[in-house]
């Protein structure tokens, strides 16, 4: 059984000029007018890797720590796997995916930005259409 970390109680939006000129929609998703809208109820469990040992201690990557209510990379999680889990269906190349996951640290003011963005290009999924 997968355990979701966190899952969406209302509509998210995120404007980023790698959405400009894109229209998509499916049943967690809707991309349009540059911006994408994650839909209630997408579960997603932030930063990977994790392991959820016997549903009481979660170890792996960290999300930091809250920051209104919310960790600090919860935005960048969120959207990063959205685009990861659709990308089959979505134009966009892994660059282009890892420079929104770090646009986001970026705003966030993550400090471990560098690291991360390391991570997701190099360890994240390699199999993006060309």
């Amino acid at each position: 059984m997968h355990v979701w970390r966190f899952r969406l109680t209302e509509p998210f939006y995120y404007q980023h000029a790698i959405f400009d000129g894109v229209v998509f929609d499916n049943e967690w998703a809707k991309i349009e007018h540059g911006q994408i809208t994650v839909k209630t109820g997408y579960a997603w469990d932030g930063c990977s890797p994790k392991w959820h040992l016997f549903g009481l201690v979660t170890i792996g990557t960290p999300d930091g720590t809250l920051r209104f209510s919310k960790p600090w990379t919860w935005e960048a999680s969120l959207v990063h796997d959205i685009l990861c889990q659709f990308r089959a269906e979505l134009p966009f190349t892994q660059k282009q995916v890892t420079q929104v996951f770090r646009d986001q640290l970026i705003e966030a003011k993550w400090p471990l930005t560098g690291l991360y963005v390391w991570a997701v290009d190099n360890l994240g999924p390699q199999d993006f259409p060309q």
